[in-house]
């Protein structure tokens, strides 16, 4: 129990309202997009709201990152969010179609920079921390979203989405402040935030989870169109995301005490089972078109829920652990999750009715891929087993960098 609390940060619980954020700007089930649909202003607002994704991640790629500046990035992405936040505020008012472009530019750029200065938030993190932190972030954030996208009208919707944005950038902001203090105090040394992990190390295992997440993401670009103009409606994400913050608890528990490797023995299992946790729910659904079993829907969302935590957190410890530079992988990252939903936009007008086929396909590809990786990697360990894994090389430097 003491070690599962030293991994703990209350802090990063902030990181759940900034993901809620996000989540509520791209899926249809929401008042919000209910209304936009209504108005027939869904195609700006999203196309806006991805363009300015864009935007952030190019201006990531060339910006400094000394304390002040960094300080003010925070700023300006809880300053452009809360901007986008009043656009939609008035869409009821003012021309739906600028209002709607202006909101989503705003909102996808604010946004995602408070989520670039969340993944360095990362680097005080060990790999089970960020495991830990991450999976109770999504468990928030699927109550914020239930809570928002029942909120009844445009106003409330909105509303909720300033709380959610002030609570998540003013804590990070006030963390930096604190930690940019201590540093000049010599109280901290932010040399030891940093472990030497490399981009290679990470991503030699990670690849199948950072995968998994841009395939949920082409999966809501995929689905969004045949949501857009159905009412809202409870779904048990809380009680999936509850399921998965146990599991990875109970990993950052005991992956300090476990043998070498133990965290990429999860991951070899935890990506497969997702994987078929996803495929299963959308086979049964294209064999039985009538079907529709509540537990099909949990355990399809408990698939993408493992999928969405190992892929956020390879993800975020890529990016800042990386050798190429946190702002390049970042932007990298963050385009690539864009670029991921707009093609599920296209492909889903380009072949209709048909999209739950072609999402079946790619499971089943993202399957057979993983399983195939397994195999190389067993025979691969077998011929050399003093050679350890990528996640167990970063969990022994995790452990030989002492406490953070």
């Amino acid at each position: 129990m003491k070690a599962g609390m030293r991994e703990w940060s209350p802090v990063s619980l902030a990181l759940s309202c900034v993901l809620a954020g996000i989540a509520l700007c791209l899926h249809a089930d929401n008042i919000l997009m209910y209304t936009l649909g209504a108005a027939s202003a869904t195609i700006p607002f999203v196309c806006s709201f991805l363009a300015g994704v864009v935007i952030l991640c190019l201006s990531s790629s060339v910006s400094a990152h000394d304390d002040e500046k960094r300080r003010w990035s925070i700023v300006i992405g809880l300053a452009t969010a809360l901007a986008g936040v009043l656009f939609a505020l008035f869409l009821e008012v003012l021309p739906v179609v600028p209002m709607a472009m202006g909101a989503g530019m705003l909102l996808g750029f604010g946004l995602a920079c408070l989520l670039r200065q969340w993944a360095r938030f990362y680097r005080s993190f060990t790999f089970q921390g960020a495991l830990l932190n991450t999976g109770f972030a999504f468990l928030l954030a699927s109550m914020w979203w239930i809570a928002l996208a029942n909120a009844g009208s445009v106003f409330l919707f909105c509303l909720g989405l300033i709380v959610l944005t002030l609570s998540g950038g003013l804590p990070l902001l006030a963390s930096d402040i604190v930690r940019a203090d201590e540093v000049r105090e010599g109280f901290r040394n932010d040399d030891l935030w940093v472990s030497s992990v490399t981009i290679w190390q990470v991503m030699r295992q990670g690849w199948a989870a950072v995968a998994g997440l841009m395939l949920n993401f082409f999966a809501i670009g995929l689905t969004f169109w045949q949501s857009s103009a159905v009412a809202v409606t409870l779904v048990p994400k809380p009680l999936v995301y509850a399921i998965v913050a146990v599991v990875v608890w109970w990993v950052a528990l005991h992956a300090r005490t476990a043998i070498d490797g133990f965290l990429g023995a999860f991951y070899r299992v935890a990506l497969p089972v997702a994987a078929l946790l996803m495929l299963a729910p959308a086979s049964l659904a294209l064999a039985f078109p009538g079907l529709g079993d509540v537990v099909l829907v949990l355990v399809s969302y408990a698939g993408t829920a493992l999928c969405n935590v190992l892929g956020l957190v390879v993800l975020f410890w890529s990016a800042k652990s990386s050798e190429v530079g946190f702002s390049k992988m970042f932007a990298a990252f963050c385009a690539s999750c864009a670029a991921s939903v707009a093609v599920g936009l296209v492909v889903c007008q380009l072949v209709g009715q048909h999209a739950p086929v072609v999402l079946l396909c790619l499971l089943t590809v993202y399957l057979v891929a993983m399983v195939l990786n397994e195999v190389k990697s067993s025979f691969a360990r077998r011929r050399n087993p003093s050679v350890p894994g990528a996640l167990a090389a970063s969990e022994s430097l995790d452990t030989a960098g002492g406490e953070r």
